[in-house]
């Protein structure tokens, strides 16, 4: 019983961002999120250095969204600041980005069967943008 009470403290910080609809602090104060408030979802954004514009970087979705990667999608083991995740491949129109990933992070409740699903994704060009937008997302305080 001791252990589900420390877990809940331990998630309280990621359940309050995710339920208010404000975007995840940075473990690296220098980065940020440029946000976008829509009815029932927050996007939260964060563009690669030196690319402002370019619409690469990684993002993350808080609202209802679901997603099934194509079967095709090449998958490929990572992390979102403390949480595993499986990365797939990421269709964009006319292959533009041809090295962007999107996942599904599953994020702990405070229940036993309770969690919350938040959708992420990558948009890069390159295989060095790429590791950029990787880097980025293993800054986020999730834990």
């Amino acid at each position: 019983m001791k252990w589900m009470a420390a877990a809940a403290l331990m998630l309280a910080p990621v359940l309050a961002w995710a339920q208010t609809g404000t975007c995840p602090e940075f473990k690296n104060p220098e980065l940020k999120w440029n946000q976008r408030q829509g009815d029932n979802y927050t996007l939260c954004y964060a563009e690669l250095p030196g690319t402002l514009g370019a619409s690469t970087g990684f993002g993350i979705y808080l609202g209802h969204r679901s997603f099934k990667p194509d079967k095709k999608a090449k998958a490929e083991k990572g992390t979102v600041g403390a949480q595993q995740v499986q990365w797939y491949t990421k269709a964009t129109p006319g292959n533009a980005r041809p090295y962007s990933r999107e996942a599904m992070i599953v994020v702990p409740g405070p229940k036993p069967k309770s969690k919350l699903k938040v959708y992420a994704w990558i948009d890069a060009s390159s295989a060095e943008q790429l590791n950029q937008a990787l880097t980025i997302a293993r800054q986020v305080a999730l834990n």
